[in-house]
């Protein structure tokens, strides 16, 4: 197949540009998130500084919340900017290895799990490493 399907190749290729397209759009229209292109990965690496000052809340701890406590049937799997090094902190890393359909009900649980502060509250309460000392810088 790498010598001579080129056309499986590229058509996968497609796929993920494509995925990557649709992760992008999306997760700009949530208030707060500002995620542009990558060069050449089928990863996204959106700012959400915006949410974590206002929430008060680490970006690795916001990936955490979002995969422990803002539902208590579901969840999204992300990584904190931080576990990229003290640069990262401020961001979070999604996949595009999902189906259009998990992305999309992804980016709402997202955008509905950001509003939903009592829960972030009680996440911080129980969970105070992810609590933001200092504000992340715009």
């Amino acid at each position: 197949a790498m010598q001579n399907d080129c056309s499986e190749r590229d058509e996968r290729m497609e796929q993920f540009r494509r995925k990557v397209k649709l992760l992008v759009d999306a997760l700009n229209q949530i208030d707060g998130i500002s995620c542009l292109m990558p060069g050449g990965s089928f990863y996204v690496f959106p700012s959400v500084v915006e949410i974590c000052n206002r929430l008060g809340i680490l970006s690795h701890g916001l990936a955490m919340y979002l995969l422990e406590a803002a539902d208590e049937a579901r969840g999204v799997a992300c990584l904190g900017g931080e576990c990229f090094g003290e640069a990262g902190a401020g961001f979070l890393r999604f996949s595009c290895a999902e189906p259009d359909d998990r992305i999309r009900q992804a980016v709402k649980f997202i955008d509905e799990a950001i509003t939903r502060t009592d829960r972030i509250d009680t996440y911080l309460s129980s969970h105070p490493e992810y609590r933001l000392v200092e504000k992340y810088e715009l």
